[in-house]
């Protein structure tokens, strides 16, 4: 009896721990948005620099963006959204890591072929 108990007991705390390891979660698109949001200004052509808002959320970005997979969405997500931002300057967007000091893995281009990253 005291046998199944204490093998109860090793079944139950190995099943809570395993419930409270979150896994990872994938990058979404709504991860993107305050990025897309706070650069918007710059990638239009209104301001000369950007923000450090958008710098900020460059750099957020770029934390959030660890693995190719994550890289790839991210990439994905950006073109998906540039179609709402037709005014959006190649040129700026080419500038932005290097403006912010952000070491992005990935061009941030509309012609980015995004299976390509790694």
């Amino acid at each position: 009896m005291v046998k199944r108990s204490i093998i109860f007991i090793v079944l139950l705390v190995s099943a809570g721990v395993f419930l409270l390891e979150s896994p990872a979660e994938a990058l979404t698109c709504l991860d993107i948005m305050p990025t897309v949001m706070q650069c918007a200004s710059f990638a239009l052509g209104m301001v000369s620099r950007p923000s450090s808002q958008c710098c900020n959320e460059l750099s957020r970005l770029h934390g959030m963006a660890r693995t190719t997979d994550d890289r790839r969405q991210a990439c994905n997500c950006l073109k998906q959204i540039a179609p709402q931002y037709p005014g959006a300057m190649d040129a700026n967007l080419l500038a932005l890591p290097q403006l912010c000091r952000v070491a992005l893995s990935f061009p941030i281009r509309r012609d980015t072929d995004c299976s390509k990253i790694t």
